[in-house]
């Protein structure tokens, strides 16, 4: 009786990540979230698993009952992991909880959209909802436990270190590119740019001397202001093109590409500009069809 509503949930998790995504933007959630589609994925892939694990287990809706060991729940396992995770990331259970209850809510949208008989969708929004009762419960009872408690401030720690050594990783490998990457948010001001960026544009040559000048983004992007404005009209991905700047040793040829940040929580709205110099290579050309043309 019960497995359709297992395949609903399968067909249709790229739905409720959309569904959860937006409720998540509307309610402003996302200031504290992943950027990335994968991880909203991740989620809905694993609160799936959770219901049509218990619905294996029986059709019945799991009710609760007073001395039921919800920490080590296997149903509820999933809800207690995330919530580990969340809380080394300095989430408060505050949040943690509040969202969750849209990725409940985003649950019974699905279930209440389709047609169904009444009896059927009573039956199905009401396992949906014991089994985030058993989630929720299990990781609220997991975030205030005493020795929980008292290694927060350890894990907390922990995970800053991991944090900053892993944004001094993707820091050094940005810095480390050869080519010019500039960051721009949504008004098209430079909010960062790599060494070799800075080298071009302010002529300096050290590894972080922007990312660490605690500039604000107001400085415009001084080029492609044609190619930048046909790329917002015509509501693409991706766009590339060359072009040609003038440089102290003269012209530098360019393939340039614009890209849209991938991230769909709206958190950070901009657009790259990938600057490869092929002047070199420009050049050779340049040389051999002239010498081409004069014999």
């Amino acid at each position: 009786m019960m497995q359709p509503l297992a395949l609903l949930l399968k067909e249709h998790e790229g739905w409720l990540m959309r569904r959860v995504r937006d409720y998540a933007i509307e309610r402003d959630y996302t200031r504290y979230t992943s950027t990335l589609e994968e991880a909203w994925r991740v989620s809905i892939v694993g609160l799936t698993d959770s219901i049509c694990a218990a619905l294996e287990l029986s059709a019945e809706p799991w009710e609760l009952g007073p001395d039921d060991d919800f920490v080590h729940d296997p149903v509820a396992a999933f809800g207690v992991q995330e919530a580990q995770k969340h809380r080394t990331r300095g989430i408060t259970l505050e949040m943690f909880l509040g969202l969750m209850k849209y990725y409940r809510l985003s649950y019974l949208d699905l279930v209440e959209a389709q047609e169904m008989e009444p009896q059927d969708l009573r039956q199905y929004a009401r396992f949906i909802d014991r089994v985030f009762d058993r989630i929720e419960i299990a990781f609220c009872a997991e975030w205030s436990r005493s020795d929980a408690m008292s290694s927060v401030v350890s894990e907390l720690q922990q995970a800053n270190r991991k944090i900053t050594n892993e944004k001094n990783q993707f820091l050094t490998i940005f810095e480390s590119l050869p080519i010019p990457v500039f960051l721009l948010n949504s008004r098209l001001r430079i909010t960062q740019m790599n060494q070799a960026a800075s080298k071009l544009l302010l002529s300096k040559n050290r590894a972080g001397s922007y990312y660490y000048s605690g500039r604000a983004a107001d400085a415009p992007f001084p080029w492609f202001g044609h190619e930048v404005g046909e790329f917002l009209a015509a509501d693409e991905q991706e766009r590339n093109f060359f072009t040609t700047l003038a440089a102290g040793d003269g012209e530098h040829r360019y393939r340039v590409s614009l890209r849209w940040m991938q991230d769909i929580s709206q958190k950070f709205t901009g657009m790259i500009v990938i600057m490869n110099d092929i002047t070199e290579q420009w050049r050779l050309e340049q040389k051999q069809a002239t010498g081409g043309s004069s014999e």
